[in-house]
């Protein structure tokens, strides 16, 4: 443990030092709040205009209308915030030669990667803590609004945020260069995103239904609209577990490979 906490305040000194941590924060916020502001707007007006209905009126759903759109929106842009923050986690280290350095250390590899993975992960739970104000303020606007719903989609959202991250993880031990990294960190997250999208799942064809599956934006559908469904979680664990898995993987054959 002591060998991953101090990974882990190495790799955090290095995202809180520079404009990396803090732009990706800024710029999310900024986005997460404008898109807030907008749904939450619309659905002010409506509610006001439908007050003469109470049948209309109360079909209006603050989930449905502000947070589901919010999370949806979001997301997108999650895919690209994320790979900013994990494009440097190894890449960088080869490039600089300092990977040679770090196995020098009495470290184990797992240490490593578990080390850089929870720094990036602390970095995108302090995203996700910036946009909390938003549904205290929604919730002061509908006193017969639930929790549960909102904290399904921020659910959602982080297990999101670390498939990328650990997607990402992977690509930058395989890579040499932060470019490269990114570059390619942004097109398997595309390809992961659109997988879903290539046959259509209600086709009643076997390869539509196994492509749906593995689709990311699939399993984040019923997540933001406030529904836990183990299936979805154990997607997203999984996907996280042997991203990461294979990371080690890689960090052991290049260690071997000297």
């Amino acid at each position: 443990m002591r060998n991953i906490a101090e990974i882990y305040k190495r790799e955090l000194r290095f995202y809180f030092s520079t404009p990396v941590a803090y732009s990706v924060m800024f710029i999310f916020a900024a986005i997460f709040g404008f898109l807030f502001y907008r749904n939450l707007t619309y659905y002010s007006n409506l509610s006001y205009q439908l007050m003469q209905n109470p049948y209309y009126a109360q079909r209006i759903d603050l989930i449905m209308g502000v947070f589901s759109p919010v999370f949806s929106s979001n997301s997108i842009i999650l895919l690209m915030m994320i790979p900013p923050i994990s494009m440097r986690l190894f890449a960088e280290e080869k490039k600089s030669g300092t990977i040679e350095l770090l196995f020098t250390y009495p470290i184990k590899d797992f240490q490593i990667v578990i080390g850089k993975w929870l720094s990036a992960v602390t970095v995108i739970f302090c995203m996700l803590v910036l946009t909390l104000p938003a549904p205290f303020m929604a919730f002061g606007f509908a006193k017969n609004a639930e929790w549960g719903p909102v904290l399904a989609g921020y659910l959602g959202l982080f297990l999101m945020c670390l498939s990328f991250l650990s997607l990402g993880l992977l690509i930058s031990a395989l890579s040499e260069n932060q470019i490269v990294s990114i570059s390619v960190s942004y097109g398997a997250l595309l390809g992961f995103w659109f997988l879903g999208w290539a046959v259509d799942p209600n086709s009643g064809k076997m390869i539509g239904k196994v492509l749906g599956e593995l689709s990311i934006i699939g399993h984040m559908t019923n997540l933001i609209k406030g529904i836990i469904d183990t299936k979805d979680i154990v997607y997203y664990v999984l996907f996280i577990f042997t991203t990461v898995f294979l990371t080690l993987r890689v960090l052991e054959s290049k260690r071997w490979r000297g």
